[in-house]
């Protein structure tokens, strides 16, 4: 994958003092939490190493898969790769919400996911892990949620820690009680004018999660998907694509 000066110097042109370790990742154990049922693709094609050429993947392509419990997810696809990031919005948004972002990630090489969450949210992401590992065949996943989507991938991730290698929260709405069943990387965002309960989650989350862990307290009152539009937009991305750059091993 592709790790060029500029995206190393986004990472130091941030500037935020964050704390974190190096990274650890597994991967074991199957689950049958998703059951694609229907997958809309766009293809387009490139050339291989001798020449010929083949048909790949592009976005974005909307997919739906069922969780074990039976309820469909809607998803939508963006880029390829063997890295997925599955995007959970917050309660008043849906997965094109993620847009912006899953593109920016697709350009960046990786495999996003945006997904409607619905009422079973973390059976929903749960099933999200499951779909991409199965039937994308990636060997990293990682979760990012905003909100209550922040709560449903803490949940996620505490009930399959050897099958999620990341998780950011944006203002997470809950989950600080799993946050030592955590595994493999782990940010926590939040701005420091935010309503009390959501800093009051992201430093506990912080506190009890295991490392390599990192907490990132910005100004201002932006909550959730609202960071990537405040004036912190830039330093949030630092944070999250050097989580990835060590989640995915890159």
């Amino acid at each position: 994958m592709d790790t060029s000066p500029s995206r190393r110097q986004l990472l130091a042109a941030a500037g935020v003092a964050l704390t974190g370790v190096t990274a650890g990742c597994t991967q074991t154990d199957a689950s049958n939490d998703a059951v694609p049922t229907d997958t809309r693709t766009t293809t387009g094609t490139t050339t291989s190493p001798t020449g010929a050429e083949e048909t790949t993947t592009t976005g974005p392509r909307d997919v739906s898969f069922d969780t074990s419990g039976g309820t469909t997810v809607e998803g939508t696809l963006y880029g390829t790769g063997d890295c997925g990031v599955v995007l959970v919005p917050q309660i008043n948004l849906d997965r094109g919400s993620w847009r912006p972002q899953a593109e920016r990630l697709a350009a960046n090489g990786w495999l996003a996911l945006p997904i409607d969450e619905g009422e079973q949210r973390v059976a929903a992401v749960r099933a999200a892990v499951e779909f991409l590992r199965s039937e994308r065949d990636v060997s990293t996943v990682v979760l990012v949620g905003a909100s209550t989507g922040g709560a449903a991938v803490v949940g996620a991730a505490a009930e399959r820690p050897t099958r999620v290698d990341g998780v950011v929260t944006l203002s997470g709405a809950g989950g600080a009680g799993r946050a030592d069943a955590l595994t493999g990387q782990k940010l926590f965002v939040v701005s420091e004018g935010d309503e009390q309960r959501f800093v009051d989650v992201a430093t506990e989350l912080h506190s009890d999660a295991s490392d390599p862990k990192r907490l990132l307290t910005v100004d201002g009152a932006a909550h959730g998907q609202r960071l990537f539009e405040s004036e912190h937009s830039e330093a949030v991305w630092a944070a999250m694509l050097g989580l990835l750059e060590d989640a995915c091993r890159r």
